[in-house]
C-alpha cells in the first residue's frame, strides 16, 4: 500500500501544530512547527487526541507478510553498514561484529507475542492471521538487540524503575534494568526511550494495539518522546523504512518533529 502523500501529511501536521500552539503555548502560531515542538507541555488527554489526528499509514504495511520475511531483509537493507544495539548502545559493523562479542537478534519493541494475543485464538508469535503477521513484520517495530538482553526482556512491558539495583548484564550493558517478579518491567537506556515510545505509539495507532500491553503507563510514552527527541539515526532509519515498506512514522516527519 502506498504511504500517505507527504505533501498532504505536512499540511495536516501544520494544522495540528497550529491548534496545539494556540491551546498550550503563548508563542506565535507556527513557532512550534519545528523541533521546538518538543518544548510544548501537553495535557495528556489532549496530547493523545492530537496524536490520533495524525495521518497514520492506514492498514499498516503490506510489503512483508511474515516476520521471517522481514527478518531476511532486516540486516541487509536496514543495517547494511552496521549500527548501534538497542539496549546497550554498543556499535556493530556490517558483518554484525561488536566489541563485546555478543550475538545479535531482532527485537520487537511492541512484543510479538503481545501482538498475537490481540487476535482471538492466538497466543504467541506463531499466529498466522494476516493482520497479526503483518504487524509482527513491520520494520518500524524491529530493532537490533543482543540475544541475551532480548531474551531477558521477553514480552515484559517498558516502564520506570526506581533505584539502580535492577541492572543486568553490567559487564557489557551498563544501563539495562529489569527486576524479577510477575509484574516486572524493563527500563531501557535514556538515549532510546523516545525511539521506543514513538515506535509503540506508531504500532498503537496503525494496528490498533493496546498500549497497556507494551508499557506500564501510556503517559510515560509522552514523557519519553519529549525527553528524547529524534536524532539523525532515527531519522535515517525512518526514511529507509519508508522506502522499503511505504509506511513512515508521522512522528518523524518535519512538521511534527519532537512530539
Amino acid at each position: 500500500m502506498a504511504s500517505f502523500p507527504k505533501s498532504l501529511a505536512l499540511a495536516a501536521f501544520a494544522a495540528v501544530m497550529l491548534t496545539a500552539c494556540a491551546t498550550f503555548d503563548d508563542r506565535p502560531a507556527g513557532a512550534a512547527s519545528t523541533r521546538a515542538a518538543a518544548n510544548i507541555v501537553w495535557a495528556p488527554n489532549t496530547a493523545w487526541d492530537r496524536l490520533g489526528d495524525l495521518p497514520w499509514p492506514q492498514g499498516g504495511q503490506f510489503k512483508y507478510q511474515s516476520y521471517d520475511e522481514a527478518r531476511r531483509i532486516f540486516w541487509k537493507k536496514l543495517y547494511p553498514n552496521g549500527g548501534t544495539e538497542l539496549y546497550c548502545g554498543i556499535a556493530f559493523d556490517g558483518a554484525r561484529n561488536d566489541s563485546v562479542n555478543q550475538a545479535l537478534s531482532v527485537e520487537h519493541a511492541y512484543p510479538a507475542d503481545s501482538i498475537a494475543e490481540t487476535e482471538p485464538g492466538c497466543t504467541n508469535r506463531s499466529c498466522s492471521v494476516p493482520r497479526v503477521a503483518r504487524a509482527m513484520a513491520d520494520l518500524q517495530n524491529l530493532w537490533p538487540a543482543f540475544q541475551r538482553v532480548n531474551s531477558s526482556r521477553s514480552k515484559l512491558r517498558f516502564g520506570e524503575i526506581p533505584g539502580e539495583a535492577s541492572r543486568r548484564f553490567t559487564e557489557f550493558c551498563p544501563d539495562f534494568e529489569r527486576p524479577t517478579g510477575a509484574k516486572a518491567v524493563v527500563e531501557p537506556r535514556d538515549d532510546v526511550k523516545g525511539d521506543l515510545a514513538r515506535t509503540i505509539v506508531y504500532m498503537h495507532f496503525v494496528y490498533g494495539l493496546p498500549l497497556e500491553n507494551a508499557v506500564s503507563d501510556k503517559n510515560l510514552l509522552l514523557t519519553w518522546m519529549q525527553a528524547d527527541p529524534p536524532d539523525a539515526e532515527e531519522m535515517r532509519r525512518n526514511a529507509l523504512i519508508d522506502q522499503l515498506q511505504g509506511t513512515p512514522n508521522p512522528l518523524l516527519l518535519d512538521a511534527f518533529m519532537g512530539m
